[in-house]
């Protein structure tokens, strides 16, 4: 299969995959929508936000989901264009915001950003890279439709240290980690494991390809994930070279935020960047 035939069945995949879950994305997550993820996203968008040069910033979110990038920069005055390839998950976003004069909606029908050359002053892309097939596409269009000055900020992809041997990382995962059985009943209960997409799933997995994942997921694995130096270097050339990056430990709320205060500050696995054009 050639590289575009590639690219065009991932993006099929994960047009029917986010519409089918649209509805029940934000309950199925938790791993994101928790307070302690929830908090940490608050401060560093406010961060970003801080670190704007104009008042009322145009902000673009890169595949925005349900909407839980854009409803952060909503909160903190930006004027926000949600992009996304599910339709249904920007309806979702859009009956969130009764009053949308600040947001509005924009149906990606293929891997290009639809907007000219230098169109806003903050595009971020929280937990979408690894969906790309060619991410570092996706970060060269992200610099491209940047105002000199402006922000990029991508958050919540897996850092190179969580590929590492690391004690301390590895107790926390075994600490935090859903049995067989657990994970089969949290299917059951969501009602999940009776749908046509599970059955999907189960039988790809099984028969057609293991690394199968019904939400697109790619670059998650040992020897194909986000690889950090190669985004800062895509940034570099885009002249938007980044001025804040940090890793910090993806919180799991099986094993509550005692134990993960605990581990926090002894290892880490997730990462986010923020860099700003120059000019």
């Amino acid at each position: 299969m050639s590289d575009a035939s590639n690219t065009r069945r991932h993006f099929r995949q994960n047009v029917i995959a986010h519409d089918q879950v649209a509805d029940s994305y934000d309950e199925k997550h938790v791993e994101i929508f928790n307070s302690v993820e929830q908090e940490r996203l608050a401060k560093v968008v406010a961060e970003v936000r801080s670190l704007a040069a104009r008042p009322a910033p145009d902000m673009l979110d890169v595949g925005a989901g349900t909407g839980n990038l854009s409803l952060k920069f909503l909160s903190v005055g930006c004027r926000v264009c949600a992009a996304d390839v599910s339709s249904r998950s920007l309806e979702q976003l859009a009956r969130k915001v009764p009053d949308g004069s600040l947001l509005s909606t924009r149906l990606l029908v293929d891997n290009r950003l639809p907007f000219p050359d230098g169109s806003f002053d903050i595009v971020g892309a929280y937990s979408v890279l690894h969906h790309i097939p060619d991410y570092l596409f996706a970060v060269r269009e992200m610099a491209r439709v940047l105002r000199p000055g402006g922000l990029i900020y991508i958050d919540h992809e897996w850092s190179d240290r969580s590929w590492r041997s690391d004690p301390a990382l590895e107790q926390y995962r075994a600490l935090t980690k859903l049995s067989p059985w657990e994970h089969l009943w949290t299917l059951v209960r969501s009602g999940e494991a009776f749908t046509l997409a599970f059955a999907k799933t189960v039988f790809m997995k099984a028969f057609v390809n293991r690394r199968y994942e019904r939400e697109g997921d790619i670059h998650i694995w040992p020897d194909d994930h986000i690889e950090w130096r190669r985004v800062e270097a895509v940034l570099a050339e885009g002249e938007a070279p980044i001025v804040r990056s940090q890793e910090y430990l993806h919180y799991k709320p099986r094993g509550g935020r005692a134990l993960y205060d605990q581990f926090r500050d002894r290892c880490s696995d997730m990462q986010f960047v923020i860099a700003r054009k120059l000019g």
